[in-house]
């Protein structure tokens, strides 16, 4: 029980009165009375604040919600009793979780009346999390106390990447529309082809692709349109450890590599490539990996697998992430290793990608911080720039210096900058995986 804002201007209002009393004593008699009244209604209403209010509480989350969307969710509390009560609602949502509408307060009658609420939730934090049983807060009948209360079960529920973004580019990319979206489409000389569809014969046609079964059935000259041959193996690896921990542009950057891997995923199932996930730079005991796929249901898999990736405290060492791959039942893949490449990756890195690309076609794919970016391009005004300047520069310079020692290797690299990671990433991932040896 704790007092109500009511009964805390009647305690104030006592304790003025008592500077008054002391100024006049002849009132004292009067304000003695008044005290003794105030705590005799107060004890009795908090006494009475202990009956029994029957109430019913139900909640319609869904399970699942999109990381940073705002999801609309409904409350609904039933009182039971026979007397109306007045109540303070606030659901058990995660610290982290924003919402719009919480606290509610509102006076529902007795009999069966109920009361529904509405919020906004907004989860910031991708992974598992609980909804907390309802804190309720009940008001005493004079309205003196409130009676705190826990309602309702546990609710576990899911934070999913926001794929929607993923899909429009998707869609847009499955379509042949990749420009719309900064993609751009390339032809390849020389490769394989497979049969797309039969079309109408048009100037330019070459000779050979007329379908003349089909041209002496429908009396028009009829072609046979083919397409670049898929069914290609894309291996997508997330680098979960402390290099993709720090946050840029309001998400973790591990957050900006599972956006880029859901949109390759999303490109790459409707291509009719299988797709393999991994992780790296965690814990033995939290090591993921997802076998091939292929086919509509896939995305599905993609998702609950990505969704509850978390950063480390661990320092992921290629030499390990070398090792494992290639301990994996995996035919001639792409590769394709997301991190954020930092000083210390100049020890190691190189030559256990060598060895992989042996096996393997490989691209590190890494970003570009916005928070580096920002700092090279302001002014230097103070000593504390000057510091800040020196520092961004020489962890730019020894990121283009691995990236320099990779493709001397001969191993693709990407390094984009974290606002337009996931686009440049599909352009190279179009541009490369045309060329994976069946």
């Amino acid at each position: 029980m704790r007092p109500s804002r009511t009964l805390l201007y009647i305690l104030l209002a006592v304790f003025l009165s008592a500077i008054v009393v002391a100024l006049f004593p002849q009132y004292t008699q009067i304000w003695v009375l008044g005290a003794a009244v105030v705590v005799c209604v107060g004890l009795a209403d908090f006494l009475m604040g202990f009956r029994r209010v029957a109430l019913a509480f139900e909640r319609e989350y869904p399970t699942r919600y999109p990381l940073g969307s705002r999801t609309e969710v409904t409350s609904r509390i039933a009182n039971r009793s026979r007397a109306a009560v007045t109540l303070r609602y606030y659901d058990g949502i995660p610290s982290h979780c924003l919402h719009e509408g919480f606290p509610y307060t509102q006076k529902i009658g007795g009999g069966g009346e109920f009361a529904s609420f509405t919020s906004l939730l907004t989860f910031q934090r991708r992974g598992d999390h609980v909804i907390a049983p309802a804190h309720i807060e009940v008001l005493s009948p004079l309205g003196l106390w409130w009676r705190y209360r826990r309602l309702g079960d546990e609710l576990k529920l899911q934070v999913y990447p926001n794929y929607e973004p993923a899909l429009k580019y998707g869609l847009l990319a499955t379509s042949d529309r990749l420009e719309q979206m900064g993609i751009v489409k390339k032809r390849f000389k020389g490769l394989s082809k497979e049969f797309h569809q039969l079309r109408d014969y048009q100037d330019g046609d070459a000779i050979n692709q007329i379908d003349w079964k089909a041209t002496s059935r429908v009396n028009r000259l009829i072609t046979r349109e083919f397409q670049e041959e898929r069914d290609q193996n894309i291996f997508l690896v997330a680098d979960c450890s402390l290099r993709t921990k720090a946050v840029d542009l309001d998400l973790p950057i591990l957050d900006h590599l599972l956006n880029a891997m859901i949109l390759i995923s999303y490109m790459a199932i409707k291509q009719g490539d299988k797709i393999s996930i991994a992780n790296f730079g965690v814990p033995a005991e939290d090591v993921r990996y997802l076998p091939s796929l292929k086919g509509g249901s896939g995305m599905a898999k993609v998702l609950d697998h990505l969704y509850n990736y978390q950063s480390t405290d661990s320092y992921g060492e290629y030499s390990e992430l070398t090792k494992r791959l290639l301990s994996y039942p995996q035919k001639r893949s792409l590769v394709i290793i997301l991190t954020n490449l930092r000083t210390e990756d100049k020890y190691g890195c190189v030559e256990a990608l060598r060895l992989l690309s042996e096996k393997h076609m490989v691209l590190l794919a890494s970003v570009q911080e916005n928070s580096v970016s920002q700092i090279l391009s302001k002014p230097v005004e103070t000593t504390a720039d000057a510091h800040r300047y020196v520092g961004a520069t020489a962890y730019e310079q020894d990121a283009e210096e691995i990236v320099s020692d990779l493709m001397q290797q001969g191993i693709n690299v990407l390094r984009a900058p974290i606002e337009t990671f996931g686009i440049e990433l599909a352009n190279r991932y179009l541009d490369l995986r045309s060329s994976i040896a069946s």
